[in-house]
């Protein structure tokens, strides 16, 4: 498990930057650019099973999609099958056919609704968990967590017919007591983003709109973890990297 590099994708689709600011919505064209340039490159991707087992050969990836946008099921899902690629994705069970109201920049994103959660489950990608309501985990009191790791676990299993094995923070953000309630509620392995602290807070390499086929490729790198954590210390140096390797354009 360890040695398989996880890319976390926000969302699959069609934006502009007026609709986008955080560059969340990677286009499913350069999905399908990106995945096809790991299958020639050598690279596995696992399902959540050869995962957790550490099944996997040295250049294995772990696909992972948050949020459960509308978007993903529309557009994301047709590329993974056409190129035949497992993915785990996570949902927010307690916003099923709502809209993205935790970001105020872009509240009107629609998410999948029970039927959207059973669609993706049927086309055989790994439906986990996100929480509830996308609420920040780190620092808050018993009750928030209790609803959005246990119900939010309960309510993912009475709507897919099995137990959630998967956590994904939202924001990434965690602390002792969210990786303390994680683990006691059952699951066997929780992401974050790129804040590690064990097997309940495996960090991800994020995937943004922006990201060009050069950056998108070093972000698979072995050392590319320990060189963000550099930059992230460092503002100068992010700054450099991107004016050397450029952005994406949007539309």
């Amino acid at each position: 498990m360890g040695g398989t590099r996880v890319l976390m994708y926000h969302a699959v689709g069609t934006r502009t930057a007026a609709h986008d600011p955080h560059n969340l919505f990677v286009p499913p064209d350069t999905l399908r650019r990106q995945l096809s340039a790991l299958l020639d490159r050598g690279w596995t991707p696992l399902t959540l099973d050869a995962y957790l087992r550490g099944d996997s050969p040295r250049r294995s990836v772990l696909l992972t999609f948050d949020d459960g946008y509308q978007a993903f099921l529309d557009e994301g899902l047709p590329v993974l099958r056409e190129l035949g690629v497992p993915a785990t994705v996570f949902v927010l069970t307690g916003l099923l056919g709502g809209r993205s109201e935790w970001m105020p920049e872009m509240p009107d994103e629609a998410l999948v609704d029970a039927d959207g959660v059973r669609q993706l489950a049927a086309a055989g990608l790994d439906v986990e968990c996100h929480g509830w309501d996308h609420s920040h985990l780190s620092g808050t009191d018993p009750g928030a967590l209790a609803r959005n790791v246990t119900d939010a676990a309960r309510a993912l299993a009475e709507l897919t017919g099995r137990t959630p094995r998967a956590y994904a923070y939202p924001y990434g953000d965690h602390d002792a007591a969210a990786r303390g309630a994680v683990a006691e509620a059952g699951f066997e392995v929780a992401f974050s983003v790129h804040e590690g602290a064990g097997r309940f807070a495996v960090p991800r390499v994020d995937v943004t709109s922006i990201d060009t086929d050069a950056t998108f490729r070093m972000k698979t790198w072995r050392a590319y973890p320990a060189l963000r954590r550099l930059s992230g210390r460092a503002p100068a140096l992010r700054s450099t990297l991107h004016s050397l390797i450029g952005r994406a354009p949007r539309p």
